[in-house]
């Protein structure tokens, strides 16, 4: 064939044909049927350095949305988690140092009622017999229970921060920080509540119900807020990922 093709073109240059005659007859024997076929080839070639290089891309682009979303999943988990904790240090701070304090009426108690109530207290039995044998049983209760209340406000306050301190990295710097600053708070008001009641102190007592009022229950809401704006953040995120996944598909 190539030496069909040569002896032709020797035939048309002896003939002395201008450029465009010899394109043509160039064109003319070996057909259109060959350069449609030198076309295809460089254009199959071209789909599949393409194809390639798409599946490069889609590989890559994978890759990052799962290395994002596994971040979002953590910090979606972190921060129900420590919602959680907070809601309770909250709810068991406030309880504690609040003016408004009630509790059971055991002086009117007989005593098997009295004996069936503590069946559902966390007094020992050492306390328990203190207040049996107490003339003033309501004033007696309210000093033993008030250890195991103030115990229990301080295991779950630390309980927060050691989340916060080991979880506290998937958190947005702003809520980190703000977790951070509530929870000293909560740590100081219950502080100057325990210091004084042992001083029996009613002044220095109520400074950290004022604490509460001033700072705790205003940081206490923004930090709701801003947990709510980022879990929305979230769900707005996962949608237009899953837009952009399914477009790549469908482009695929």
């Amino acid at each position: 064939m190539v030496d069909q093709i040569l002896v032709f073109l020797a035939e048309i240059f002896a003939i002395g044909g201008g450029g465009a005659v010899i394109a043509f007859l160039i064109f003319r024997y070996l057909g259109k049927s060959w350069i449609e076929s030198k076309f295809s080839e460089r254009l199959e070639e071209f789909k599949h350095q393409q194809a390639i290089e798409i599946q490069r891309l889609s590989v890559e682009i994978d890759s990052t949305l799962s290395g994002v979303l596994k971040i979002q999943e953590k910090e979606f988990e972190t921060l129900t988690a420590a919602w959680g904790k907070l809601d309770e240090a909250i709810g068991q701070t406030a309880a504690l140092i609040s003016p408004m304090q009630s509790y059971a009426n055991v002086d009117q108690m007989d005593k098997p009622q009295l004996e069936e109530f503590f069946e559902n207290t966390e007094l020992l039995e050492t306390q328990k017999d203190k207040i049996r044998n107490s003339a003033d049983k309501g004033n007696t209760y309210q000093d033993e229970i008030y250890w195991h209340r103030i115990h229990k406000v301080k295991v779950v306050v630390s309980n927060l921060e050691t989340y916060i301190i080991r979880y506290g990295i998937f958190f947005p710097s702003n809520l980190k920080k703000d977790f951070d600053e509530i929870t000293s708070q909560l740590k100081s008001a219950y502080s100057s509540y325990e210091i004084g009641k042992e001083m029996d102190d009613p002044k220095v007592q109520h400074e950290g119900w004022g604490k509460w009022k001033d700072e705790i229950n205003p940081l206490f809401e923004k930090i709701e807020h801003a947990i709510r704006a980022q879990l929305r953040s979230h769900g707005s995120s996962y949608e237009r990922q899953d837009e952009a996944i399914t477009s790549d598909q469908k482009a695929q």
